[in-house]
């Protein structure tokens, strides 16, 4: 830039800016000159580049890692450790060493499920069986026990015809009520033989009936001397046994035990006592030092509790699940979780105390330093102390492992 009032060659004076000089552009040397190569040349250019190229493309613009030895080397492959980490539930925990509990998973499904989706063919369905109540047992039952007379039906137009024949209840536990007709004429009519009821044309049942089509829920009025109370329904299959396991009677048949009955209330004449296990514990053995000859103890015999009512609730297995579940593990998923907690135990019994205290460590830590300082080192010497001695406890699991595993096959 010049601030001459005469320009010199190659320069120019500013309109905007006076006495100020600028340098001519024409005048300037061009730095963006094209070059023009044959092919011939060009393709030799490539050859030569080509020689003295990197093989791959990432290499050429990428940067090479600040130290060979990079700061977790070794450690990707670290089966012992992953194996200790997801260890059967209950193995190693004592002797000082702190564990943490990992559930094994486990699955109920059947290796061979069957496959009940499939329609019945046409002439192949089940045919259900149904039960009456009342029964026709419980109804013979109940007639046994009425005297009865037999009278002819009434007949005007033709009483010398064959007329059919009524029993006429005499005595015996029969109820009468009445009813009015149409006309409004009152007669009367039985309501009840033994246990059985029937209706005076006053009484309505549950039912369904159909409105447009659809079955909905209804009142429905009772005919007079309809029987009152009967109801069927289809219990299962015909030819098939009654599933029973889930039963009362089949649990106190298994366990050979009777239910105790419910505890008779006592109205309580003193208020109760809050106080907190440690005063409880501590009342106890006074009273126990205080009390030379303790009163025999008196063991009742085997029972049931009081509740629940259903006895397969106190039992896991026979608890009955959604669909698909159930409330006990199948028995292949307990017998592979048994045998791995003992090979687990026969392998951590054959290692040393140190070795497991390690691995039990590195569950935990967020760092080789971190093993490497709860053991006496600093700085770096902590990093390569921790790296080594995971090192050799998971080449000792392992090896221990593969011992234990030859052992369980043996």
């Amino acid at each position: 830039m010049k601030t001459t009032t005469n320009p010199h060659a190659g320069f120019y004076l500013s309109p905007m800016f006076p006495g100020v000089q600028f340098k001519r552009r024409d005048e300037a040397p061009s730095s963006a000159t094209v070059s023009y190569r044959t092919t011939a040349e060009h393709r030799a250019a490539v050859e030569k580049w080509r020689k003295t190229a990197p093989a791959n493309d990432s290499d050429i613009f990428g940067k090479k890692p600040k130290t060979d030895a990079p700061r977790h080397r070794g450690l990707g492959a670290m089966s012992g450790l992953l194996a200790f980490r997801n260890r059967p539930t209950g193995v190693a925990e004592g002797a000082g060493v702190k564990m943490k509990g990992f559930s094994a998973l486990a699955s109920n499904w059947s290796l061979m499920p069957a496959n009940d989706n499939v329609p019945p063919e046409d002439g192949f369905g089940n045919e259900r069986s149904v039960q009456y109540e009342p029964s026709i047992d419980l109804i013979m039952e109940s007639v046994a026990k009425i005297r009865t007379r037999e009278r002819p039906e009434p007949s005007i137009l033709n009483p010398t015809s064959n007329r059919e024949i009524h029993s006429i209840p005499t005595g015996g536990s029969v109820e009468y009520g009445s009813y009015v007709d149409d006309e409004g004429d009152r007669h009367r009519c039985i309501v009840r033989i033994g246990s059985l009821r029937f209706s005076d044309g006053t009484q309505k049942e549950k039912g369904h009936k159909l409105v447009l089509g659809e079955a909905v829920d209804a009142d429905i009025g009772m005919p007079i001397g309809a029987m009152l109370g009967c109801n069927e329904k289809s219990a299962r299959d015909k030819g098939a046994e009654i599933d029973e396991s889930g039963s009362n009677a089949h649990y106190r048949w298994m366990v050979k035990a009777k239910s105790a009955k419910q505890p008779k209330k006592k109205a309580r004449s003193k208020l109760r006592v809050v106080m907190s296990k440690t005063e409880a514990r501590a009342m106890l053995a006074q009273a126990i030092a205080n009390t030379p000859v303790l009163p025999e103890v008196k063991r009742g015999p085997d029972g049931f509790p009081y509740g629940p009512t259903a006895l397969r609730k106190l039992f896991i297995a026979g608890q009955k699940g959604k669909n698909g579940e159930t409330g006990s593990q199948a028995w292949e998923d307990i017998a592979v979780e048994s045998e791995n907690k003992r090979q687990f135990e026969i392998a951590l019994e054959s290692m040393l105390d140190s070795d497991v205290r390690v691995l039990t460590d590195a569950v935990d830590a967020k760092s080789l330093a971190q093993l490497g300082e709860a053991r006496g080192y600093k700085g770096r010497h902590a990093v390569d102390a921790g790296r080594s001695l995971l090192r050799a406890a998971n080449d000792n699991f392992e090896r221990a492992l593969e011992l234990a595993t030859y052992a369980a096959e043996g």
